[in-house]
């Protein structure tokens, strides 16, 4: 029995490799006590009227009068109480007025009561609950009922496979799609289903096949939308942005419009604005004798990124003044404030001019990179790689089929929770804190389980460009994690969006990403300040925001 700190560590291990829920399986339920039905014989003169208005009714329906046609139905099933012709147009007719839906599902069930081998009146009121209603529970008894009584009925297996998969029975729904999707021609929507089922249980391959099936017959474009968010949650990149386009431009009002354009700007080229502000403060700008900042700027990478810097200039007491570099210190710039930009509170803008582009990982060319010194990645007492809980987490994740950095990038995703707190905070922080880290946490743990197994790591600071920050102020910043491979050089994975995105983010640096630098052991910020003053306690801040836009 575990107690103490030991209990602690294992109920902390158990958020990263979450326990499946047990599978919630559907249990046949009767469709329960259906009425009466008076089976005595008719007069002739009853039986007659009863064609009568079956009659007139049909005609009523012929004509789209379909409230007159359900009331000379009514009429007739009076007349006739045990004639399943009349009660069955009824029903018909019932069908085609909004409304109605309750007398609806009284008249099935009547027919049901005249006809327990009838399965169109249960697939009605299954139809019904499950469509109009939308009670998918309360429709199952009746689709299960329908499908005892006509297994081949193909139409009947799709709606109690979607009767299955909205109320939450997801294996049950999964095999009946497994057997009869194929046999409903010309409707994409049991593949869809299909492949919906395969995405959730992250079975990328045959749901991108299942979707794809289904493109054909798809005239409202939710498969495609599917299909081509599949693909990217599978990290299968290569001419997606493409496809993305050309659906997009099929569809404009497709459902997931939002999610598709999202991709898109991923994929397609980047040309930004790129704006930061870094903001000082000064107790007593007087005791200066001189400032000055060093920047590194934002760099250039081969095959993703190229930047720009086009202008740089402080902002004071609301005037701008022009920036000039004074000199290049190996990467970083020294710009210099002169005495009549000081004040107590002023800013240095930077604007640069950011090329992007999405450099996957699936074309990467080999690289002759240099194994880096493990030993010197190690150094970070950041990465806190004596802690016991994560070389517990690294000793567990390391016994796990399939690859150990993946294995890792899924528990990282699944043990830590997202919440920005603008802070640099330690591996052994962030398994103290699982649901308070934001992404320099993620990509350091990640960073960190990789070391542990004697994989070299670093961490890539940036911006993530989203839409809802463009054109906005934000002092959101991103960070990622960089593992190296052997004839492949650094490669990127955004343990962070791993969550949501999937593998879209592993191995690939997409154009929404642009990089700033490394965290290295130096732990060097790529924005400081030189300064003398004539006083020891003087007190300086610095702060940085953003403000991205297209160029």
């Amino acid at each position: 029995m575990l107690t103490g700190a030991a209990f602690a560590d294992a109920t902390l291990l158990a958020h990263f490799f979450p326990q499946s829920e047990p599978v919630k399986r559907y249990v046949a339920r009767p469709v329960g006590e259906l009425p009466e039905v008076d089976f005595g014989d008719p007069s002739v003169d009853q039986y007659n009227s009863g064609v009568e208005l079956n009659n007139q009714a049909l005609e009523a329906m012929r004509a789209n009068d379909f409230v007159r046609a359900g009331n000379l139905f009514a009429r007739a099933c009076q007349l006739v109480p045990s004639e399943k012709g009349f009660w069955s147009n009824r029903l018909i007719a019932l069908r085609r007025i909004k409304g109605r839906e309750e007398e609806a599902i009284k008249v099935a069930r009547t027919v049901m009561a005249i006809n327990e081998n009838d399965f169109q009146a249960p697939y009605i009121v299954g139809l019904i609950y499950l469509n109009e209603l939308k009670n998918p529970e309360q429709a199952l008894p009746y689709l299960d009922h329908a499908f005892k009584v006509s297994p081949e009925d193909t139409s009947v297996a799709m709606a109690l496979a979607t009767a299955f998969e909205q109320a939450g029975y997801d294996d049950d729904a999964f095999e009946l799609l497994k057997k009869y999707a194929h046999k409903a021609t010309n409707d994409p929507y049991p593949f869809y289903l299909l492949g919906l089922q395969y995405l959730e249980r992250k079975d990328y391959n045959p749901a991108i096949r299942s979707f794809n099936t289904a493109r054909a017959t798809d005239q409202k474009g939710y498969v495609h939308d599917a299909w081509i968010r599949a693909r990217y949650f599978a990290g299968q990149l290569e001419g997606l942005e493409s496809d993305c386009r050309a659906v997009l431009q099929r569809f404009p009002d497709v459902l997931n419009r939002l999610s598709l354009e999202r991709i898109l700007a991923s994929l397609r080229p980047g040309d930004y604005r790129f704006v930061e502000s870094i903001g000082i403060k000064i107790s007593q700008p007087s005791a200066l004798d001189k400032l000055d900042f060093l920047i590194k700027p934002v760099v250039d990478i081969a095959d993703h990124q190229f930047a720009d810097l086009v202008k740089a200039e402080f902002i004071s007491r609301g005037t701008v003044y022009k920036a000039n570099v004074d000199a290049k210190e190996g990467l970083r710039l020294r710009i210099g404030a002169n005495k009549e930009i000081l004040s107590p509170e002023f800013t240095l803008r930077l604007t640069y001019r950011i090329k992007t582009m999405a450099m996957l990982g699936s074309c990467m060319p080999a690289s002759n990179a240099q194994i880096p010194d493990l030993k010197i990645l190690c150094g970070d007492p950041l990465m806190s790689l004596e802690h016991p809980v994560l070389s517990a987490l690294a000793d567990k994740i390391s016994k796990m089929p399939g690859n150990y950095v993946q294995n890792a990038a899924i528990a990282v995703a699944n043990g830590l929770r997202y919440k920005e707190n603008f802070e640099d905070f330690s591996v052994e922080w962030a398994l103290a804190n699982p649901d308070n880290c934001d992404c320099t946490e993620f990509a350091r743990l990640m960073a960190a389980l990789c070391l542990k197994h004697g994989i070299p790591a670093r961490i890539a600071t940036g911006f993530l460009v989203k839409a809802e920050l463009m054109n906005k102020e934000t002092a959101v910043g991103h960070a990622w994690c960089e593992v190296f491979f052997k004839g492949k050089g650094w490669v990127p994975i955004d343990v962070t969006l791993q969550t949501n995105m999937q593998w879209a983010y592993f191995g690939n640096l997409l154009s929404d990403q642009i990089l700033f630098d490394y965290i290295g052991v130096e732990k060097r910020s790529r924005v400081s300040i030189d300064f003398t003053s004539t006083r020891p306690d003087l007190k300086v801040n610095l702060s940085n925001s953003y403000h991205i836009s297209n160029w």
